[in-house]
């Protein structure tokens, strides 16, 4: 408050895309071409990772993704087994994708209506996607891996009264793992948009404060990332696994 006024702060654009329709379907915009950005950063580390590969002592880059891959191999093998190693890739390319994704909102935009690039895991229809995606690839490598029949019986053990809660449990992991992701990364770029909007004579302010949450930020994206593989890791394990395991 200034002079027994209220500071007037400017609407925050919750939800606010850039949209066009085609064939009656309405696309954000913005979100597509952060996505597309995101995924060509990965694609790019991609390769220019793989001409620095080296069986000698390894560079700063190739050390990171080592310890990466460590991780998730370790989790995957304790978890899983041998035999499905080729979870592996799937759980690194999702953390690296949400990663990209999650950090992108920290860069100036360019065609958006804020000073930030919104990042696209603050649009639920991403996240949706990817929670989507994960339930299909974890469903799929379960009826595999125990045939149909045993795998829809799963749901039907003893106590059978159970059984509604287990497929409702199941059918709701996509949404869960989505609205996890998304709720996280809207709240950053909320917080973001209010910093940028306080008044120019809180600028001081404004810089301390802003640097403090986008460290902060880079930090969270960490977190949802990590959580968002571990998690592919485990509806993986449990889709495959054992009654009783």
């Amino acid at each position: 408050m200034v002079s027994g006024r209220l500071l007037a702060v400017p609407p925050i654009p919750v939800g606010d895309h850039v949209t066009t329709k085609i064939g009656g379907f309405t696309f954000n915009l913005d979100s597509i071409w952060s996505t597309i950005i995101a995924s060509s950063v990965i694609v790019i580390l991609g390769f220019w990772l793989r001409r620095k590969v080296t069986s000698a002592v390894p560079n700063k880059a190739q050390l990171l993704w080592e310890i990466l891959v460590g991780w998730v191999s370790e989790q995957v093998l304790g978890g899983l087994g041998p035999r499905y190693r080729h979870v592996v890739p799937i759980a690194v390319t999702i953390f690296l994708f949400v990663l990209a994704a999650n950090w992108i909102e920290l860069f100036p935009a360019f065609w958006h209506n804020t000073d930030y690039l919104p990042s696209p895991s603050a649009d639920v229809n991403l996240t949706f996607a990817l929670g989507v995606t994960v339930f299909v690839v974890t469903n799929a490598a379960g009826i595999h891996a125990k045939g149909l029949g045993p795998y829809v019986r799963a749901f039907f053990v003893k106590p059978r009264w159970l059984a509604p809660i287990r497929i409702l449990e199941e059918l709701l992991k996509p949404v869960t793992l989505s609205l996890r992701l998304f709720g996280n990364l809207l709240a950053g770029g909320i917080v973001i948009a209010l910093l940028l909007a306080l008044p120019i004579y809180f600028f001081p302010a404004t810089i301390i404060f802003s640097v403090a949450w986008k460290l902060f930020d880079l930090f969270i994206g960490v977190i949802q990332a990590f959580i968002f593989a571990l998690l592919t890791i485990l509806y993986y394990q449990f889709a495959v696994g054992q009654e009783g395991h």
